[in-house]
């Protein structure tokens, strides 16, 4: 199937989710300048609790085809965590979205909550001095794009994931593929296919 062909499919498939508005297929010449405008948010910090690398939109721009797609409130996010903190390769806090997780968590003595929806595991970090020293960082992580079915015989996918670009990268993608669309609620993914 060619290239035009996948686009067709992919998209078509991404018109169908609730909470996505709009899709198309990413330029190859903006890979570069995506990764470029992720560098430049991971320069800055996380409300000044330490440096924040968004691994997922550089596993996107690994794949053979990537797609942008904009969202708007009605786009369930799933439970999958948007955002961890690692030491190392191991982690230890994560964004929790499900509700039952959360009140299990919350009987735990190993653990603290960051923020209603951010847990940090005690027991696995030195908090707050391993984020002040740089021990530990944020990570945006790549996610299985479970809400993309595509129907087509022809095409065979290995895997669909998304990521969720930095605010910078989030206005490039406004501005160069949704006539700069900036309104309240409104927000961009990156989604990424390995045929």
């Amino acid at each position: 199937m060619d290239r035009k062909m996948v686009d067709e499919v992919l998209t078509s498939a991404l018109s169908k989710v609730k909470g996505l508005r709009n899709s198309c297929a990413l330029r190859d010449e903006h890979r570069l300048l995506i990764l470029a405008k992720e560098q430049e948010a991971e320069e800055r910090s996380l409300m000044g609790l330490g440096k924040v690398i968004n691994t997922g939109v550089r596993e996107i721009l690994q794949s053979e085809r990537i797609y942008v797609a904009l969202t708007n409130m009605d786009f369930d996010w799933g439970c999958n965590a948007t955002l961890v903190l690692k030491k190392g390769d191991e982690v230890v806090g994560e964004e929790v979205r499900d509700e039952a997780v959360i009140a299990e968590l919350s009987t735990r003595k190993n653990v603290w909550f960051l923020h209603k929806n951010f847990v940090v595991y005690k027991d696995k970090i030195s908090f707050p001095r391993d984020i002040m020293q740089n021990i530990c960082h944020f990570e945006i992580p790549c996610l299985p794009a479970h809400f993309c079915f595509v129907d087509n015989r022809q095409l065979h996918c290995h895997s669909i994931l998304y990521a969720n670009p930095s605010t910078l990268c989030d206005l490039f993608l406004k501005e160069h593929y949704f006539k700069g669309r900036d309104e309240k609620g409104l927000g961009t993914i990156l989604v990424g296919v390995k045929l």
